[in-house]
C-alpha cells in the first residue's frame, strides 16, 4: 500500500468536474455502502483511498485488487478530497465503462426508461435505483440529462448503476428510428394512468423538471398518460416520484 500523495489529492479533486471526468474516464464513488457495493460486484478500480483502519477491517473486500491501487489517506487528506460534509472513511476512483451499443431492452420485448432533460442529480439517481427495484436494464437519457457519474447521482444510487445502463442520444432521433418500439409518456392531460389497461412492454418516457417533455419528443410519443391528482392545490409531482408510480402501474 502507498500513502496517498499531493498529486492524487488533486488528481481526485479534479474529478468532482465534468471536463476532468471526461478526460480520465474516471469517477468518485465515495461512503461506506457504495464502496462495498462497487467492490463487491467486481467494478473497474483505479484506487481505493481509505484510512488505515478501514484497510485493516476490510482485508477480504480488497483482496481482489493489487496494493499499488490502496491509497492511505488521514482525516486531513479526507477533508480535501471528500464531497461528504462529514468526510467518509473511503473513497474509489472507478474507471467508467465503455457506453454500450444502444439496444435496449424496450426493442426486445421488455420497458426501458426514456429522460427527458431531467437535471437534477438526486433525481437521476432515484431514478436508477427505482429501474433497478423494477427490473429496468436500460435509461436512455437526452444529451442534456445530468451525467450518470456526476457524484450526486452516484450517492443517490446506492449501487444500482452497476446494474442499469445508463445512455445518452438523440431521443427524438432515436424515436423516429424506431416507429414499432412502444412509447408512454407522462403528460398532464392524458389518459389516466390508473384506468390504463395492460400496455405491451416499451418506453416509459420522462420529462424535465419543470417543463416536462420537449415538443420534438412529444410529437412522436404513442400514449400520454397521467397521473391522477387529489389534492387540489399541489402544482405537479416530483420527477422520481412520478417514475415509481409509472414503474409500478405499467410493469405488472
Amino acid at each position: 500500500m502507498q500513502t496517498l500523495s499531493k498529486n492524487q489529492i488533486k488528481y481526485i479533486r479534479s474529478l468532482s468536474q465534468l471536463k476532468f471526468r471526461k478526460e480520465h474516464q474516471a469517477y468518485i464513488v465515495e461512503g461506506l455502502k457504495n464502496a462495498a457495493e462497487w467492490l463487491q460486484q467486481g467494478a473497474d478500480i483505479e484506487y481505493i483511498v481509505a484510512v488505515s483502519s478501514w484497510f485493516d477491517h476490510n482485508t477480504e473486500l480488497i483482496k481482489a485488487y493489487d496494493t499499488q491501487q490502496c491509497l492511505i489517506a488521514t482525516e486531513e487528506d479526507f477533508e480535501k478530497i471528500s464531497g461528504f460534509k462529514t468526510p467518509n472513511q473511503v473513497l474509489l476512483i472507478a474507471k467508467m465503462p465503455q457506453q454500450k451499443e444502444l439496444i435496449p431492452e424496450a426493442e426486445k420485448g421488455a420497458w426501458t426508461l426514456m429522460l427527458d432533460k431531467v437535471q437534477d442529480p438526486g433525481n437521476l439517481g432515484t431514478i436508477i435505483r427505482t429501474a433497478d427495484w423494477f427490473g429496468i436494464k436500460t435509461i436512455i437519457c437526452s444529451p442534456d440529462c445530468v451525467e450518470q457519474f456526476n457524484p450526486k447521482v452516484i450517492q443517490s444510487t446506492m449501487g444500482s448503476l452497476l446494474r442499469v445502463n445508463c445512455v445518452y442520444t438523440d431521443l427524438a432521433s432515436y424515436l423516429q428510428a424506431r416507429p414499432e418500439v412502444p412509447s408512454y409518456a407522462a403528460m398532464l392531460g392524458g389518459t389516466s394512468l390508473d384506468a390504463a389497461k395492460k400496455y405491451a412492454p416499451g418506453l416509459i418516457i420522462m420529462g424535465n423538471e419543470s417543463k416536462g417533455i420537449s415538443e420534438a419528443v412529444k410529437e412522436l410519443v404513442q400514449h400520454r398518460l397521467s397521473i391522477d391528482r387529489i389534492g387540489p392545490d399541489a402544482e405537479s409531482l416530483n420527477v422520481a416520484v412520478a417514475t415509481g408510480i409509472f414503474c409500478h402501474t405499467l410493469i405488472q
